[in-house]
């Protein structure tokens, strides 16, 4: 292989993110090669809705599969639930700050001192949800596309906070402008927060090799934990669930919950235990109980 094909999206963010993996590769030879039409991110009207699964990572993977590129770099949460035939993912990178942030131009400001009416951009139905559980009298403002694109929205006036990944405002060295770094208790992130993955075909050694290789263990850990409550719940990036899982190294605990989109449900779970995959199917057991599913079946 004379060099090695990295493939992202061609976001600011995604392209950002995958800068220190060129920088971790080197001296292997690399090129970037950016993707501007995952439906995802297509403009307006144009670009897919969030309901579908894998609408951020559609046009990569087919490069992937074609042998055009050699590894794809993706948002783990942006990852469809079940691997796509003749794919795995094969790194995974020390994981960032999993809590969502408020984003506002009173520097002080926090979720719990918004004022009342206050409007607040998020096209995220996890975030609606909590936020309706809240803050009830906050006015939620749909509102989707670049970090960038959001933040000119704020500085415009056009709305009065944004609630956004902290990790994105942190690798696009924008964490200044966050005012309050949210607690996941108050808003449960979303499942594969902060993560990103590095995806390869299954049969490809000389990539998988190389992406082992930049795989951080508790990362993988946490990411297989993750995955198995979305793959159990039949979860997808924008679907009615959250969760997230901690590791002390020796145990691990994991978190999920199912809602209603207008957050008046909400079913909550949490188990600790030695292996990720058990611990997970436990606490998705405890969500089945108490009608997660049901959710999730009518918010589809």
């Amino acid at each position: 292989m004379s060099r090695l094909r990295i493939g992202a999206r061609a976001s600011v963010m995604s392209l950002t993110q995958t800068a220190p993996l060129l920088s971790a590769l080197a001296p292997t030879k690399t090129v970037l090669v950016p993707f501007y039409d995952a439906g995802g991110d297509r403009e307006g009207g144009a670009r897919t809705a969030l309901e579908s699964d894998g609408v951020f990572t559609d046009e990569i993977e087919k490069a992937l599969l074609a042998g055009d590129i050699d590894i794809a770099v993706h948002c783990l949460k942006d990852t469809p639930t079940h691997d796509t035939p003749g794919l795995v993912l094969g790194g995974f990178r020390p994981r960032g700050d999993l809590r969502d942030a408020l984003v506002h131009r009173d520097p002080g400001m926090t979720l719990e001192t918004l004022p009342e009416g206050a409007r607040i951009g998020t096209a995220s139905v996890r975030r609606r949800a909590y936020l309706r559980r809240l803050r009830p009298e906050l006015e939620i403002t749909p509102l989707r596309g670049p970090v960038d694109e959001r933040l000119a929205a704020l500085d415009a006036g056009k709305i009065d906070g944004l609630i956004v990944a902290s990790s994105g405002m942190d690798r696009l060295g924008l964490a200044h402008r966050i005012s309050h770094r949210i607690p996941p208790e108050l808003v449960c992130p979303p499942l594969g927060a902060a993560a990103v993955v590095l995806q390869c075909r299954e049969d490809d050694e000389i990539p998988l090799n190389i992406a082992t290789g930049l795989s951080d263990p508790t990362a993988e850990t946490l990411a297989a934990a993750e995955r198995t409550v979305l793959r159990e719940m039949g979860g997808f990036c924008n679907a009615p669930l959250a969760g997230y899982a901690t590791t002390d190294g020796e145990q691990i605990t994991v978190r999920a919950a199912a809602f209603t989109p207008d957050g008046n449900v909400l079913i909550e779970a949490h188990h600790t235990g030695p292996d990720a995959q058990e611990t997970a199917m436990t606490v998705c057991q405890c969500l089945t109980r108490h009608g997660a599913r049901s959710l999730a079946q009518a918010a589809a």
